[in-house]
């Protein structure tokens, strides 16, 4: 099923009733608002109309110098959103600067739930605090973390988020990171409905049973298509080293078992909290209801306790992939974080190493039974996203142990080859103290630039560049030059990606724009911004 917000009739006005109209605003205030939506068409709006996330007065055309008024409106009202959730999420931030930005908060929800039938779970039980969990666990930063995925207009999440999980499982085990066909898993498992929803802890016990083929031989197809497609038996299934499917609930049980591995986790994700997130720990987490799935990697404290979430929107949303849940909030936890914990009991026995996590509990969950019959019925995980190709797994190099830091650890970006004789890896375990998902600032120079040029690279489809003193010495080079571009609205120089003016005299160029830049000046003859079309290929 395609996910295709163009066949939505609903406007931003019943979203909007109660805060003022793009009409309202003063002169000024609208060409502010003009100029911002033109550099979102840009940047965005191509991407929003791949995936179907674009109203239907705006399907025919993509002008970035003229809007509807419907569109202003509307990308007023996210601009008003974002900045209700900034005000209620004071250690956040959020940016109308996504593909989602022409929806309303209505046309949104409904697009997660849109195969979300209901809350019911099977009953879980949960784990008992372990004395030996560490301070901070973080698996993003181990080798058997495989990228940051992109589900395309397929309602795929709970196959995504539990392929991924099995990934890590497997490789924590045995030391091979396998890169596994979430295509073969929306296709086959017929206990789940595809691309209309599917059954978290039915698609672990799938994969166990059945084996999963790679990627390479049964590549995802349904990111584009938004239809589930038909299940092909031919390629050649690896069978994973999986334990009995386990279901747990509370924070202490999550706590407990990312001590020994990252998780499938369910939680309440259709609405502007989720929709204009953009980095920092969320505090308050609007709605009910659960209609996402997504993996649990990890948890620490800065200024107050967070989890750390992997999504499968693309690395172009929130933090690189990433957001960050308050922890410690009881009940089902910050977005519905606890309420539905599923994932495959390790298996084997990898040999100690001095990089190894603190021993896990030994406390075991009741395994979880297919399909039970005398407890109610789960119901199918569902969601948005954006699409692209999952690529091979380089070999995987043991992990050496962290050293205590005060600098949050980035999400790795180098994929791993498989390796069975390399032990399996650990997650960091250091204690950080500063402020986890910051708008980039950290490290001055360097955190800026390589975070506003992987932004624009995300946008257009890029995998983004990691720091090293070649890189460090373009850059740097490029930014004092501070050549920009003069694309649009009154103040001309400006960071494509925020919209921030570089200054009077171009002096805060460095800072600022810095050389993000670097990358359409050197390509800028590849993009064709009348049509919003590449007339090559973008770099590598």
């Amino acid at each position: 099923m395609k996910t295709n917000l163009a066949v939505v009739v609903a406007t931003a006005s019943s979203v909007a009733a109660q805060k003022p109209s793009y009409a309202s605003l003063n002169p000024a205030d609208q060409s502010l608002i003009h100029a911002k939506l033109s550099k979102w068409k840009t940047l965005y709006g191509p991407l929003a109309k791949t995936h179907g996330f674009l109203p239907p007065s705006t399907q025919e055309s993509l002008d970035p110098n003229q809007h509807t008024a419907a569109e202003l409106d509307r990308f007023h009202t996210t601009i008003l959103n974002v900045e209700e959730a900034a005000k209620d999420n004071p250690l956040a931030t959020f940016s109308e600067f996504n593909q989602f930005a022409l929806l309303t908060t209505a046309e949104f929800k409904r697009a997660v739930m849109k195969s979300f039938g209901g809350r019911n779970h099977t009953a879980t039980t949960s784990l008992a605090a372990t004395a030996s969990a560490a301070s901070t666990m973080d698996w993003s930063t181990s080798k058997c973390n495989p990228p940051v995925q992109n589900q395309g207009q397929c309602g795929s999440c709970w196959a995504f988020s539990t392929v991924g999980t099995a990934e890590f499982a497997h490789c924590l085990a045995t030391g091979e990171l396998l890169s596994l066909s979430e295509q073969q898993v929306v296709s086959c498992d017929s206990h789940s409905y595809g691309c209309d929803g599917g059954f978290p802890a039915g698609a672990i016990d799938y994969m166990a049973q059945t084996g999963v083929c790679l990627s390479a031989d049964y590549p995802y197809t349904s990111g584009k298509s938004g239809n589930s497609g038909s299940c092909n038996s031919s390629c050649s299934k690896r069978q994973l080293s999986l334990g009995a499917t386990q279901q747990i609930s509370g924070e202490s049980s999550l706590l407990t078992v990312l001590n020994t591995q990252p998780v499938t986790v369910v939680v309440e994700a259709g609405n502007p909290v989720w929709q204009n997130y953009h980095s920092g720990v969320v505090t308050q987490c609007p709605g009910a209801q659960s209609d996402h799935a997504v993996i649990a990697v990890g948890y620490g404290t800065s200024t107050g306790d967070f989890w750390k979430i992997k999504n499968s929107w693309g690395a172009q949303w929130g933090e690189n992939g990433y957001i960050y849940l308050q922890r410690g909030v009881g009940g089902r936890g910050m977005c519905n974080v606890a309420e539905g914990i599923s994932y495959p009991k390790l298996d084997g026995s990898p040999g100690p190493t001095s990089n190894q996590p603190p021993a896990p509990s030994s406390i075991t969950p009741a395994p979880y039974t297919n399909r039970p019959t005398n407890s109610p019925t789960p119901v199918p995980m569902s969601t948005i996203p954006t699409q692209a190709p999952k690529t091979t797994r380089s070999t995987l190099q043991p992990t050496k142990k962290p050293t205590p830091s005060t600098k949050r650890p980035q999400p790795s970006t180098k994929k791993p080859q498989p390796s069975i004789s390399t032990p399996p890896p650990s997650p960091k375990t250091s204690v950080y103290t500063s402020t986890p998902p910051s708008p980039p600032s950290g490290n001055s120079m360097q955190d800026q630039l390589i975070a506003q040029t992987n932004k624009i690279r995300a946008a257009h489809g890029l995998s983004p560049v990691t720091w090293d003193a070649t890189l460090a010495t373009k850059m740097q080079s490029w930014a004092a030059s501070c050549p920009g571009f003069q694309h649009g609205g009154p103040s001309g120089w400006q960071n494509l990606a925020t919209n921030t003016p570089c200054g009077s005299g171009k002096k805060d160029c460095n800072s600022i724009v810095g050389a993000a830049w670097m990358w359409y000046d050197q390509e800028e003859t590849k993009w064709n911004y009348d049509s919003n079309q590449c007339n090559g290929g973008w770099a590598t």
